[in-house]
């Protein structure tokens, strides 16, 4: 992924550019939805990748009270 579809997959009802055309099912609505719920836990979500091409990965981090 580049950049820019990294900062957009997070968003409600997004996908990442090539989805429609390998996947035909689901909203949008899981990374949006993780985000969020994260967030009520002090958490953070997030994206990495080295380019279009490269693989990515997600990182989840939960804070331990």
């Amino acid at each position: 992924m580049d950049q820019e579809e990294i900062n957009m997959i997070f968003g409600k009802f997004m996908r990442g550019k090539k989805v429609p055309r390998l996947w035909t099912e689901g909203v949008g609505l899981g990374l949006y939805v993780a985000r969020k719920i994260l967030e009520e836990h002090k958490g953070n979500v997030w994206a990495e990748s080295e380019g279009e091409g490269k693989g990515s990965t997600f990182f989840v981090e939960i804070p331990v009270y």
